[in-house]
């Protein structure tokens, strides 16, 4: 079995577990990576940690094989002031592949996802942060002002942008569902 391959490698110095207890392990980290148990998703390393045991991180490995069989992945937001801390990272499980626009719909309207493309673009081509008057200024050409304050409310509290000393950059869910450049040369190379 593929998963236990995985995490024998990954216990090979050390006594490895029996297989039993290295799948009990591996599913108790994707349990609790799919309950939500904070307004963030996901757990920190250190939660995992004090659930699983010191070696979370093999049992991460063996749970993002199984995720994988399931068509979903792990993913990792690392800490912003510790990048290399696994216990400070955040650990995610999400879909493998991008959602369809049917399946998106559900959370996020049209005008919300045109809006998140515009500020991360403008996010990312001044360098990681913009000027909260200028995204502004920017959607209200194409939106009405309440509305534009209500959008940039709700990507702050789902996670993509967040506000410091006048500035929006990226948060942790930016950071993990989107791909810069990806979205960049999409607003490039698309015609009118």
């Amino acid at each position: 079995m593929a998963i236990l391959r995985v995490w024998r490698y990954h216990l090979a110095e050390e006594n490895a577990s029996s297989d039993e207890e290295i799948k009990q392990k591996a599913d108790k980290v994707l349990k609790l990576l799919l309950i939500e148990t904070s307004s963030l998703p996901g757990m920190k390393g250190w939660e995992l940690k004090k659930h699983v045991g010191k070696e979370y991180t093999g049992a991460i490995k063996v749970a993002a094989v199984q995720a994988e069989e399931l068509g979903m992945k792990i993913a990792v937001v690392p800490d912003e002031e510790d990048a290399d801390n696994m216990d400070k990272a955040r650990f995610v499980i999400m879909p493998k592949e991008p959602l369809s626009d049917l399946e998106l719909s559900r959370w996020m309207r049209v005008e919300e996802v045109a809006a998140l493309a515009i500020i991360i673009s403008e996010i990312t081509i001044r360098g990681g942060g913009v000027q909260v008057q200028a995204v502004e200024r920017l959607l209200v050409t194409k939106l009405p002002k309440w509305r534009v304050n209500q959008i940039i409310s709700k990507l702050k509290r789902l996670g993509y942008i967040k506000e410091e000393n006048g500035l929006l950059m990226k948060d942790w869910r930016s950071k993990l569902e989107i791909d810069d450049t990806g979205l960049i040369r999409e607003i490039v190379t698309t015609k009118e």
